[in-house]
Parts: structure tokens; C-alpha cells; sequence
């Protein structure tokens, strides 16, 4: 249950004409029941400028009988106790009908849910699941106004009731942080992926056309979600643990804090356009795949620009809408969707050399079905993301194909390739992204919604 405990300054101060009555023993309307409403409650009921005989008198009569109060006042005697009280103790009358706490409503010797429920209805007016109840036990503790009214009779007479409650609903508890974090959306296109399972335990996965990153325990559970953002697509955890995120929509690198997703740092305004990927190396440094830009942005552990990698062109040395990037060793290597192919560079932003790939043939395949006992590897078509695996080999994943294919990252020869074209479990669609984690299984999103596919590494 919410506890806005601010509200409670301005409860305090709210007419008690614009109020539902309950009590009205503020006869005079200023927020205050003293001798001044007293005084007007005898001119109006009782003898002007009535003395101590006359309110012990009628306050003797009340307590043996309240419908003497009724017969006088033409209203309930509960409405105006908070005044009784006042003149009592003005005029040093033997008033008991406050002297014992009432919180046992129903008398049936226990204080709970049936007396609160009473109460709620006799006192506030209304059904007790409609009250916010540490709200009003704050106001009654405070000695401030619930919902326009005084709470220095409850506070006076339900001792018990106010202590059930605070028990009840754990309104003595520290009021708990708002959860930033709290899943509100389905994700629709899950894309990038950051894996953060070795020291977190939690995978992030962005989803652009929510506008959100979701974060995912290590059993793909969705247990939180870093909302407003603006096209999300690349998402690393950097060497601080933050949780890093390239908005296409803001042309920027948003970081946020992983437990609270409290935005921390923005950077690359004004450098980036379109941050598809991002890669963190061993030293902290942060690669970020410009697609628009057709290069990779570099910049240290503290945000700063360093340099950037790759330029337009078809050339040997040039990129056309790269895609991702994976460091191995003293190499990035780029995935260069618009030239079919991957680029290695230097860490220094030299090119080294251009891997691409023209597909294997099938073994032992037939002649009329064309299927074969051992598939072909099929060759380079729109290659989509990066990974490397606990052997340092490089996943090349292919999203028209739906297949990654494995390389050897030293001399840069085919291995195998796993992965196939499907809507099915264990098939993929059009895979965004694939993370190799450390105990070598292949997480895909698959492409068509909210799948995410966990294969096993060949």
C-alpha cells in the first residue's frame, strides 16, 4: 500500500467546508476546537455564557443518555465528542465518555479487521477497504487533518485501534523507494543483448519500439525494466557496472544505475547517430558501432572521446552500416552489413584485413529432395552481430540466413555454423543479436517479438 506522507501538509490545511462532516465540533472554522466553540455551542444550545452547573449538568446527562444530546442538538452526540471533551475540561466536569479506549468496537475482547471495519464506516464514512490507512494513522499520530477532519479524538480514544493498525499494515516501516525498475510493458522486439549473468546475474536485452531495456535473470525471467528511452539499440554493462544504452531516437549513450535504473551519465551527444552496438574491452573503454556514421566511436572508461575506427566507402579499409563489433585479443572486428562482410582492425583503428565468406556446400546431400546429412554453411548476406566464445572463436551472426557461423578469430577459417529459419522453440526468425556466454550457450533473439533462444555451441 502507497504511503504518501507528503500529502499529510496538505490535508492539514484543507477547509472543513470543503470536507465531509463528521465531527463538527470547530464551530467557528478555525481549524481549532476550543473554548471559543464552547462558548458558541452554549449560546446556541444551552443558557448564554453557560458556567459549570450547567455544562456538567447537560455533559452528566449525555454520558447516562445520548439521546438527551439528540433531543437538544438534533444531531448525534458523536459528531461534536471532540467539544464535549474541550468543555469538560474546562469546566473540570466528570465527563466519561472518552475515559476508556473505544477501539474494541464490536466488544468481542479483540481489536481487528471487524472493529476497523466499524470504524471506518461510523468515523470516515466509508467502507475500510477504500482508506489508505498508514495515511490516516500518520495524520492521527501527527495531530494533523483526515480528509478535512480532526484526528485528535481518534488519537485520544482508539489507542488499540491506531496500534492494530500501524501493526496491520506495516505503516512503521520506513517508506521504501520507488522501484524505477517495475516491469510495465510486454517487450515487442527484443534486439541488442548485454550479458551481465558473471557478475549480476542478469541479461539486458533492448526492445526499440517500446522504448525500453529489459533485464532478465539467468533463467529468462523478466524481473525489471529501464523505461523511457528513445529507440534503444546497443547495451553493454561498462567496468562500473552501469548499464550502458544507445539511443538512436537521442543520438546519445545513456548510463544508468542496475539496481535503482537511475540515469546517470549521458555522453556521445553530438558524436553519434545511430549507436546500433555496443562493446566494452578489457581496459574499460567503450566501442560504440555508429551505423549511420559508418564507423565505431571509442571513447574511455569515463566517457571521453578517444577515436574513432572505419569510413565510408566500399573500400578494403572502409564501412557501409556496420552493425556490431567484438574485440579478441589486440582486434576489433566489425560486422560490415552493407559490404557482406567483417573487418578487422587494430585497437588503434589501423585495418588489418576483410573476412568474408561464400558458404559451404552440403555433404552427402540428394540429388531430388536436396537435403544433406551434413547441411551446407550458407554464405554472408546481411550480417547483423558479433560474439566471441570461451575459445576466442568468433560468431558471425546472419540475419537473413537466421544461422551464425563460427570462425577461427587467428587465421580466420570456417568452423561450423549452427542455427536455422523457423517460428518454432530452437529456431530463428530474422536473430537481432547473439551473446556466447561463459558457459558456452548461444543466446538469439530470435527476431519476431518477445523470443529469446538459448542454443547449445557446436
Amino acid at each position: 500500500m502507497s504511503r504518501p506522507w507528503i500529502a499529510l501538509i496538505f490535508m492539514a490545511v484543507v477547509p472543513l467546508a470543503q470536507a465531509k462532516a463528521v465531527d463538527r465540533s470547530d464551530l467557528n472554522g478555525d481549524g481549532a476546537v476550543d473554548t471559543q466553540d464552547v462558548e458558541i455551542f452554549a449560546d446556541s444550545y444551552l443558557a448564554p455564557g453557560a458556567g459549570v452547573a450547567e455544562w456538567c449538568n447537560f455533559l452528566e446527562s449525555v454520558s447516562s443518555n445520548a439521546q438527551h444530546f439528540r433531543s437538544v442538538v438534533s444531531d448525534k452526540v458523536d459528531r461534536y465528542l471532540l467539544l464535549l471533551n474541550v468543555a469538560a475540561d474546562t469546566h473540570s466536569c466528570n465527563f466519561s465518555v472518552s475515559s476508556s479506549d473505544k477501539s474494541d468496537l464490536n466488544r468481542d475482547g479483540v481489536v481487528d479487521l471487524a472493529d476497523l471495519a466499524t470504524f471506518s464506516v461510523k468515523y470516515l464514512d466509508m467502507p475500510w477497504e477504500n482508506v489508505d490507512w498508514c495515511v490516516f494513522y500518520g495524520t492521527t499520530v501527527a495531530g494533523g487533518y483526515y480528509d478535512g477532519r480532526s484526528t485528535k479524538y481518534y488519537l485520544k480514544n482508539f489507542t488499540q485501534l491506531l496500534a492494530f493498525i500501524n501493526a496491520h499494515f506495516g505503516c512503521g516501516e520506513p517508506e521504501p523507494p520507488p522501484n524505477n525498475l517495475a516491469v510495465e510493458n510486454a517487450p515487442k522486439f527484443l534486439t541488442r543483448i548485454a550479458d551481465a549473468t558473471s557478475t549480476q546475474n542478469r541479461l539486458y536485452i533492448s526492445d526499440p519500439r517500446v522504448g525500453s531495456v529489459y533485464i532478465y535473470d539467468e533463467l529468462m525471467a523478466v524481473k525489471g525494466e529501464i523505461k523511457g528511452l528513445n529507440k534503444p539499440l546497443g547495451v553493454a554493462v561498462d567496468s562500473l557496472g552501469r548499464v550502458l544504452v544507445g539511443n538512436d531516437g537521442r543520438d546519445n549513450i545513456e548510463a544508468y544505475d542496475p539496481t535503482t535504473g537511475e540515469l546517470l551519465a549521458v555522453f556521445g551527444e553530438g558524436l553519434v547517430k545511430m549507436p546500433t552496438a555496443i562493446t566494452i574491452d578489457g581496459a574499460g573503454n567503450i566501442y560504440v558501432t555508429d551505423s549511420r556514421s559508418d564507423n565505431v566511436r571509442v571513447f574511455d572508461s569515463a566517457y571521453n572521446p578517444v577515436r574513432v575506427i572505419g569510413r565510408s566507402g566500399k573500400g578494403d579499409d572502409t564501412l557501409t552500416f556496420p552493425m556490431d563489433a567484438e574485440i579478441i585479443g589486440a582486434e576489433i572486428f566489425v560486422a560490415d552489413q552493407g559490404n557482406y562482410r567483417v573487418q578487422v582492425f587494430d585497437l588503434d583503428g589501423n585495418w588489418v584485413e576483410s573476412i568474408t565468406f561464400e558458404g559451404t556446400d552440403g555433404e552427402n546431400c540428394n540429388w531430388f529432395t536436396g537435403e544433406c546429412e551434413i547441411p551446407g554453411a550458407p554464405p554472408f548476406t546481411n550480417v547483423q552481430a558479433l560474439s566471441r566464445d570461451s575459445l576466442g572463436r568468433l560468431h558471425v551472426l546472419d540475419n537473413f540466413a537466421a544461422a551464425v557461423t563460427i570462425f577461427d578469430s587467428a587465421d580466420r577459417t570456417y568452423v561450423t555454423n549452427y542455427g536455422e529459419y523457423g517460428l518454432s522453440a530452437g529456431k530463428l526468425r530474422v536473430p537481432m543479436d547473439v551473446v556466447v556466454s561463459s558457459g558456452n550457450m548461444a543466446i538469439v533473439t530470435a527476431g519476431d517479438g518477445s523470443r529469446v533462444e538459448m542454443l547449445p555451441v557446436p
